[in-house]
């Protein structure tokens, strides 16, 4: 029943962590059916794209597996996860800890970002935890809390028994709910449909090959000469935190899609840069230059973030003093908004074309904003503006973006964060993410009327061809072809509602909008 071993370790015991079932795993498992459903559905479909390249970096460092549900429960397989400390990337690494297991973190390179660095990061320190304590249980513990504070403990209270620890309270709370949610963890995504996980949309497996080049590259260049999606190119070479990847020694290793080698050296070939200097990615950072009076802490307050966030950001070691003139990458504050425009004879433009380049983070609320736009009525054509502000029905959303916080948001709205987390239900503690949906206070009459006296003065016109948007996200294997046949849509209306002059290789997880036909009532 209990994890209690000798720090003598077997082969077999060094491959294998107990699944013991408790009140405490039954709790976790409930939660994630209940309340956290969806986090635990998002988690399991990010799950795929990792699960085969990180179980193979553990598998050969000869430690168990099924520690990749670590990642899980950490990160939820998101490389920008940052966790009130500054811990970051998949499987929440300080500073300090990255660097002591060899990731690289600079003013250009993060490799906490980095799947497969990380997690060989990640083994060696499971490793020499578990030959510690000779015990995952309080591996695990360790992970999350210190081993010197588990050491502690288990000297004190003479035992390797993680459960007797966690029904004395010796350990913190979250670190007595860390091992049973790892278990939860796991159990559910080995078996999510026991556990009344249906229909998940997996996301597939990442793949790249890798080439070594000897230069210095601008990774958005390099990407517009390989003709790929810049964000998908980033998103296989995480560990960069701007446009700019840079020499490590003598050589750069790059990450590049599946059999492109020879075209991605050419490409890299004409993306070279003399001057190595930071090139952020659009929408995340803006320069800031030191000023009389100014401090770290005076300049997370004017930009909604924290010092340790500019600590990370612009690699600033604790002691180090700012000098007046000194260049500070700080978070882009900047509005960022989409703007489209209608009219009865031209189609809606898509979000992904829309002029102005917005971040990742707004890609929601522009999608459902076009959505939105395309639904009202085919008469006038007023111009719709979207940004990270949203009306459904008569509710109004507010979608979080990069460097937001509870104060700021409560601020822009005139209203309180006691307000906001009650109508979010958001408890004491509880972090916000990017791209997460907030309820803003009060109602919204009027606007954007799609009542059936819209739909009727529509239907008057009965030789009009009414038109609705639904997106569709691309999976594996599928073209064009497919995706019109599946939405009974012609080929030549799919392309145009997505401005495609020629039938390109879809990329996995593209959103389309498919038209479709309406019958006039």
């Amino acid at each position: 029943m209990a994890d209690s071993q000798e720090p003598e370790v077997k082969d077999e015991e060094l491959e294998t962590i107990p699944t013991e079932v408790n009140p405490l795993v039954e709790k976790w498992i409930t939660y994630f059916q209940g309340r956290g459903h969806d986090h635990m559905e998002r988690y399991l479909s990010r799950s795929t794209r990792y699960e085969k390249l990180m179980k193979k970096v553990l598998r050969d460092n000869g430690v168990p597996e099924d520690l990749f549900y670590i990642a899980l429960i950490e990160s939820g397989f998101t490389a920008r996860a940052t966790s009130h400390a500054s811990a970051v990337g998949y499987w929440q690494f300080i500073r300090g800890t990255g660097k002591r297991y060899g990731l690289e973190i600079s003013k250009f390179v993060d490799e906490r970002r980095d799947p497969v660095m990380a997690t060989q990061a990640a083994a060696e320190y499971f490793k020499g935890l578990y030959s510690v304590f000779g015990s995952w249980y309080l591996s695990m513990a360790s992970y999350n809390v210190g081993e010197n504070r588990v050491k502690k403990e288990v000297m004190k209270n003479t035992t390797r028994d993680f459960w007797e620890l966690a029904k004395k309270s010796r350990l913190p709370k979250e670190t007595i709910n860390y091992v049973p949610k790892f278990i939860a963890a796991k159990l559910i995504a080995k078996d999510p449909a026991k556990y009344g996980f249906d229909g998940i949309d997996y996301m597939p497996p990442v793949e790249f090959e890798t080439i070594t080049i000897k230069s210095s590259v601008n990774l958005r260049v390099m990407a517009e000469k390989l003709g790929t999606n810049y964000e998908d190119f980033k998103a296989i070479n995480p560990k960069f935190k701007g446009e700019i990847a840079p020499l490590r020694g003598t050589s750069l290793n790059l990450r590049v899609p599946p059999n492109v080698k020879d075209l991605a050296l050419a490409a890299a070939n004409e993306s070279m840069v003399d001057k190595v200097e930071y090139v952020a990615d659009k929408g995340e950072t803006e320069q800031y230059r030191i000023r009389s009076g100014d401090s770290l802490h005076t300049i997370a307050r004017r930009y909604r973030t924290t010092v340790a966030y500019l600590r990370d950001l612009n690699d600033i070691p604790k002691g180090k003093k700012l000098r007046v003139g000194m260049k500070l990458m700080v978070p882009d504050r900047t509005p960022v908004r989409v703007t489209a425009v209608r009219t009865a004879s031209s189609p809606t433009k898509p979000a992904s074309e829309a002029p102005t380049a917005a971040p990742t983070q707004i890609a929601v609320a522009a999608v459902k904003a076009m959505e939105q736009a395309t639904a009202t009525s085919q008469g006038a054509s007023p111009v719709k503006t979207i940004s990270a502000e949203l009306s459904e029905g008569s509710s109004k959303f507010y979608i979080v973006q990069n460097g937001d916080s509870l104060f700021s948001i409560a601020q822009k709205y005139n209203t309180t964060v006691a307000e906001l987390k009650k109508i979010n239900k958001i408890r004491r503690g509880r972090m916000i993410k990017i791209g997460l949906k907030l309820r803003l206070p009060g109602d919204l009459t009027g606007g954007d009327d799609r009542s059936d006296n819209s739909k009727s003065t529509q239907s008057q016109n009965s030789g009009r061809r009414h038109i609705k948007n639904k997106v569709h996200v691309v999976r594996r294997g599928e073209t064009l072809h497919k995706i019109a046949g599946h939405y009974d849509v012609s080929l030549r209306d799919l392309k145009e509602k997505n401005k495609m002059k020629k039938v390109s290789k879809l990329l996995v997880g593209e959103r389309l909008l498919i038209p479709r036909a309406v019958a006039s009532e």
